[in-house]
């Protein structure tokens, strides 16, 4: 008896021993060097607006072209400025703490105009889209260059400041748009020194007198009220800009640098 407790014992030893986890080890996978990465930038036809950036290396890819990352393994993107751009990309490897990064370029050849047709004021305030320096309607025949009124006013109308009432010092400043690459905003002061942004076509501004189109300026730069980076434009040719704070009644008029009234 003695000896078949024994055994049984020995048995449960056993299997306790089978049980035992057995730790199993992988030594990290090195990672790829830039130039062992297979990244692909395709543009079906060449120069296109239409960029395709394919990686068909074995792992996670983050993309970055200027304007944000993602992490997909195809991504397609639509760019509709020309230029030479810089794709910056970043791969994680499994099983590596390790990353590889690079760049690569590419140009797309010409601004899309049917982007830029859907909304008239991208080309009516770029000067077709070469740009185009807006400055304060000094001489303008109404004798105001500021003021306020309905929210559809061409003119100052309840409220006007003429030249030599504005009581800022931005009279002198110059404000320059353009589709060169991007959609490029400028403002220029009166001592010289420049600051650099970018605009956008925002949604119109709409209301019983009618639809009025719209902008924004990008990148913390206002114009001319200290709270106002959105507009509305009751009145745009060639040469003259009527400039509304976005569905506000205080306006601004301006004129083309170089027109004389």
């Amino acid at each position: 008896m003695k000896r078949r407790i024994f055994y049984l014992i020995g048995g449960f030893v056993l299997l306790m021993g089978a049980c035992t986890p057995i730790e199993i080890r992988q030594d990290p996978e090195a990672a790829l060097t830039s130039d062992q990465l297979k990244i692909t930038i395709t543009q079906n036809p060449a120069g296109s607006n239409t960029v395709v950036f394919t990686n068909e290396t074995p792992a996670i890819m983050l993309w970055d072209w200027g304007t944000g990352t993602d992490h997909k393994a195809i991504d397609t993107i639509y760019l509709p400025f020309a230029g030479t751009y810089t794709l910056k990309y970043t791969a994680f490897f499994a099983g590596s703490t390790g990353s590889v990064t690079g760049t690569k370029t590419f140009t797309i050849a010409a601004n899309d105009n049917a982007f830029f047709d859907k909304d008239p004021l991208w080309k009516q305030l770029t000067g077709g889209g070469t740009g185009q320096t807006w400055v304060f309607a000094m001489d303008h025949p109404c004798g105001n260059l500021a003021g306020n009124g309905p929210q559809e006013c061409i003119l100052p109308t309840w409220w006007t400041m003429t030249p030599a009432s504005y009581n800022q010092s931005t009279t002198t400043d110059e404000m320059t748009m353009d589709l060169n690459g991007a959609a490029n905003f400028k403002r220029k002061y009166a001592d010289g020194s420049t600051a650099s942004g970018f605009f956008n076509i925002i949604a119109p501004f709409v209301n019983s007198a009618g639809t009025f189109h719209a902008f924004e300026v990008l990148g913390g730069l206002k114009f001319p009220w200290p709270g106002a980076g959105k507009y509305h434009v009751t009145n745009i040719n060639a040469n003259e800009l009527s400039l509304h704070e976005y569905q506000q009644y205080n306006i601004a008029l301006y004129k083309r640098k170089g027109y004389t009234y």
